[in-house]
């Protein structure tokens, strides 16, 4: 197994994250010094609510808050977090809990009050229907707790074999009976005894910097198979830091144990400190394709894609990502497309002849590489005559306002979802509020392709089925693939987390040796 460590990551963009002890004493490359440890987000926190989190900054956050039935360790295998165990068919699951489970204030997490979190969480998140499956809805899916046994039961109508995994996203953190009896408070962090993570929220203060402490005693940290050697920290201190720069130049003067740069200033930190890159972000463009829409036009569609050049996409993001052929890459998902056939192939020519004149707004979040890629999308459907309005804004605007007003034509999608699965509700399913379709796209083959792959068990057939999806969307220039961002991670030594394509679980930060 891989050495867990520590890396800046949030799923729908990437937050970059930086920690600092209190200290501020060390040099460059100094190992945290005390147990107070310091991150940074790009963007405030739209919702403490794990169900309804939609930022990078609350699947960051939310990790610390709430913990899940399971945990996911590298490779992607499924390991006990609050569950200790588990039995798991196509239709049905029990999980058997940890003994001694408690919520944030103190109070038994008994097995009754897991289920309602998870029927909280079925009834109320956008996502939900990915992990239960959309055939699965309404009475079709019931969760049963038996406190006595201390198990968790779901059973569901129809098959769905993604259940399991999808139990370990931070939008199914599972949040205790105060939390559920008032979903405003939970959505502002303003309800004691709502949590079941190891951290409980000591101070807050919206926009500008958050205070989580330590519970004595908690334990249910995930069983990952790499050594958890050190501790963790007593305190984690967050700052709202919107400049990759301002981070650079505190790692440099010894404030900071930790960032990680989507941009240039990541490079100036290569002396005096460990680093590592990992592609962690999938670019792709996506359409707003309801009536009236300039998207909602297949030819409109391809030359768009036809103005796009994927090399010239990544080399504005520093020319060190993979090139996509999908919305996720084939090194984090066994079943992406590697077909470049399904491609369009960069034309200028055939796409000023349909864009000349067309107005277009286009849309997405500054937090990567300050928005240089954004940048680049419109710059080149300028070349290709159009009229373009860019709408560049911080994370949270973009994940929690832009995006499901609808009012765009073309998405920069920013994505940290690794499975065809978790970035499939952007693509397919109910538009918002209730759902994530935030572009309104409707394509039977990909959808035939989500229903087949998402019921077997047998890799070959869900693979083909993924293909024959995937070749649905490209074939109609649902969506462009552009490229992955690769992360530079500068860390000093004793600060760690485990990471999962290149994804981190802050609840397992730790310090020392």
């Amino acid at each position: 197994m891989k050495r867990p460590l520590f890396v800046a990551a949030c799923v729908a963009a990437v937050a970059t994250l930086a920690a600092c002890t209190t200290s501020q004493t060390g040099g460059p490359g100094s190992a945290a010094s005390d147990a107070t440890v310091r991150l940074a987000l790009t963007s405030d926190l739209g919702s403490f609510d794990p169900a309804r989190a939609a930022s990078s900054s609350d699947y960051a956050f939310d990790r610390l808050l709430y913990s899940t039935l399971v945990g996911l360790d590298d490779e992607n295998i499924v390991v006990p977090r609050l569950a200790a165990s588990w039995d798991v068919t196509a239709t049905q699951a029990t999980f058997t809990l940890n003994k001694g489970l408690t919520c944030s204030d103190g109070a038994p997490l008994t097995a009754s009050q897991v289920a309602a979190s998870l029927e909280y969480f079925r009834k109320t998140a956008p996502g939900a229907a990915y992990t239960f499956g959309a055939a699965n809805a309404g009475d079709k899916t019931t969760i049963t707790g038996d406190d006595a046994a201390g198990t968790v039961s779901v059973r569901m109508a129809n098959p769905w074999s993604e259940l399991l995994p999808s139990l370990g996203l931070v939008n199914a953190g599972i949040i205790c009976k105060p939390g559920l009896d008032d979903p405003t408070g939970l959505a502002t962090g303003s309800v004691p005894g709502a949590g079941t993570g190891p951290y409980v929220i000591t101070a807050s203060e919206r926009g500008s910097r958050y205070t989580a402490s330590l519970r004595e005693g908690f334990d249910a940290f995930p069983a990952f198979a790499a050594d958890r050697s050190g501790r963790s920290p007593a305190t984690i201190e967050l700052s709202i830091v919107k400049s990759e720069s301002a981070a650079a130049n505190l790692l440099q003067t010894g404030q900071l144990d930790f960032a990680g740069f989507t941009g240039p200033d990541g490079t100036r930190l290569e002396q005096g400190f460990e680093t590592a890159t990992a592609p962690m972000i999938r670019n792709f463009l996506f359409f707003n394709q309801r009536a009236g829409k300039p998207g909602a036009d297949a030819q409109f569609r391809k030359a768009v894609a036809q103005a796009m050049d994927a090399k010239a996409y990544d080399k504005v993001l520093g020319g060190s990502g993979t090139l996509l052929k999908s919305y996720v890459d084939s090194t984090a998902n066994v079943c992406a497309n590697t077909d470049d056939a399904l491609l369009t192939q960069h034309d200028l020519a055939s796409a000023t002849r349909v864009l000349t004149g067309k107005k277009i707004t286009v849309t997405g979040t500054n937090a990567i590489a300050d928005g240089a890629g954004n940048t680049y999308v419109a710059e080149a459907l300028r070349a290709a005559g159009a009229e373009v309005k860019l709408v560049n804004v911080d994370n949270n605007t973009w994940a929690s306002s832009v995006l499901p007003s609808g009012d765009w034509d073309i998405n920069v999608m920013a994505s940290l979802s690794t499975t065809l699965l978790t970035a499939s509700n952007l693509l397919t399913g109910a538009e918002p509020p209730q759902g994530r379709n935030y572009g309104a796209t409707h394509n039977d083959a990909f959808d035939q392709g989500l229903r087949a792959a998402v019921v077997t068990t047998d890799q070959t057939a869900k693979c083909a089925a993924w293909q024959q999806g995937q070749a649905g969307l490209l074939s109609a220039v649902d969506i462009v693939p552009l490229s992955t961002l690769n992360v530079r991670y500068v860390f000093s030594d004793g600060v760690r987390a485990h990471i999962l394509n290149g994804q981190i679980d802050l609840s397992t930060l730790r310090i020392g040796s």
